[in-house]
């Protein structure tokens, strides 16, 4: 079987449409990761400290301790 990488010549350029469309398909998956930690991670944290889910509050006293 034969290398193709060794049949592409060192100083031929790759045309301008396809570098372009390897760089739109680039930020596409770029934007696709932002997307996908926005909604899975930031978004869930953002409500959720907003509606104090999540916090443990440890200033606040016990019945117990104030009795006593």
């Amino acid at each position: 079987m034969e290398n193709p990488f060794k049949t592409i010549l060192a100083n031929e350029k790759l045309p301008e449409t396809i570098k372009q469309k390897v760089m739109d398909d680039v930020a596409l998956i770029k934007l696709s990761l932002e997307v996908a930690d926005l909604v899975s991670v930031k978004y869930p944290s953002t409500i959720g400290n907003f509606f104090g889910i999540g916090k443990k509050s440890t200033n606040k006293p016990n019945k117990k301790d104030k009795e006593g």
